[in-house]
């Protein structure tokens, strides 16, 4: 009589299916490294109307107000940044990655805007822009608080 060795079998979508697929594909995700690209983070954003004004609230959470540029060009209010992870790609062992990453860009229709009255701020990962309800158009870049 000869003693085979089984392989030990683990449910999949309710079916048996044998060890090794399951080390195969545990290897396909741990050898493939993601690679960032521009669409990786698109921050969400809302527009709000006021009386007086208009509102954006852009969600930017790990950024620093250095990581942002704020612009104006013709008719355009952009947003540009990149959000970077805090650990070494090429040292560290990334066991799960379920934060994006990477450079964003938006970009707002603004016709006839006042940009020397624009004005932003970033607190607790929240970019906010007023944009004051005006018809002068220029270029600029806009600081932020």
């Amino acid at each position: 009589m000869v003693l085979i060795k089984s392989k030990p079998h683990t449910i999949f979508n309710d079916r048996f299916v044998p060890q090794s697929f399951n080390q195969m594909m545990q290897a396909f995700f741990e050898d493939s490294k993601v690679q960032s690209s521009a669409v990786d983070f698109l921050p969400k954003a809302d527009v709000v109307e006021k009386e007086k004004h208009y509102e954006i609230h852009m969600a930017l959470p790990g950024l620093k107000k250095e990581d942002i540029k704020i612009s104006v060009e013709g008719d355009m209010l952009n947003v540009e940044g990149e959000r970077r992870h805090s650990y070494n790609e090429e040292t560290d062992k990334v066991l799960r990655r379920e934060t994006s990453y990477g450079k964003f860009s938006r970009s707002f229709n603004v016709a006839k805007l006042d940009t020397s009255a624009v004005e932003a701020a970033f607190e607790n990962g929240i970019l906010s822009i007023t944009l004051p309800k005006q018809s002068i158009e220029k270029q600029s870049v806009i600081a932020i608080r």
